[in-house]
């Protein structure tokens, strides 16, 4: 292995490590200022689950070259597309987020301002960890590389991109209707179209780009949806 080859790998790793580092601080800000939301009550990103996805997290980036993805910190990929794309990508969607709402009156549903911010940035990290590098990576390895031998990546890839795109939407939305908050059939499959596509967008960035893309999109979706927006509506 040349110097450059061992120079690239450090950088990639120091950047996943850079990224566990915010989620990690994020975590530790808002269990210090004891904020008490719902949304933080029922994060799945207790220390338990944060631990873990950070250790599995950094085994999927060490796979994900050998399954088809950029490197976080691919040569190839230029800065456009690692962080410009995502960006315009991710104030488009946030903009639709904020009609969806007003168009269901929902109340206000976010972790107020400042505690946002380190809310949302670990929250951010965590689940495109946690719903997209982690499961995708490991089930386009094992179903392509070990049990097709290298073949098929690709199609591997798609299938799976669309079976997990499809995971939130179906649960979120039946939440809903269990709750009464929808009630329209053309509504919901309107939002579940658009809960969807919040899923695949991000996948679909990840493998086209690699791994900082799809969170520079979360990220800021989440700052206009999450945290601007409620500072200025509510």
């Amino acid at each position: 292995m040349d110097k450059r080859t061992v120079d690239r790998i450090s950088k990639s790793d120091r950047t996943f490590l850079a990224l566990v580092s915010l989620m990690l601080l994020g975590k530790a800000v808002w269990t210090y200022l004891g904020v008490d939301h719902f949304i933080v009550e029922n994060w799945a990103g207790t220390w338990e689950a944060i631990i873990p996805a950070a250790v599995f997290g950094f085994i999927a980036m060490k796979l994900a070259g050998k399954t088809g993805f950029p490197d976080i910190r691919d040569e190839k990929i230029s800065n456009k597309e690692r962080f410009l794309y995502p960006v315009l990508l991710g104030i488009a969607f946030a903009i639709i987020e904020i009609l969806v709402g007003l168009a269901m009156n929902l109340p206000n549903i976010h972790v107020p301002f400042p505690f946002s911010i380190p809310v949302y940035l670990s929250g951010g990290i965590f689940l495109e960890i946690i719903y997209h590098l982690i499961p995708i990576v490991f089930l386009v390895w094992f179903i392509s590389n070990v049990l097709l031998k290298g073949k098929l990546q690709d199609e591997v890839f798609v299938v799976v991109a669309v079976l997990a795109s499809l995971w939130e939407p179906v649960t979120q939305i039946m939440g809903m209707y269990r709750m009464g908050i929808l009630t329209s059939t053309v509504f919901g499959a309107g939002l579940f179209i658009f809960i969807f596509a919040g899923n695949l967008i991000p996948i679909t960035l990840f493998r086209k780009y690699g791994f900082l893309a799809p969170v520079v999109w979360r990220l800021t979706d989440y700052s206009l949806w999450h945290v601007i927006w409620p500072m200025i509506y509510y």
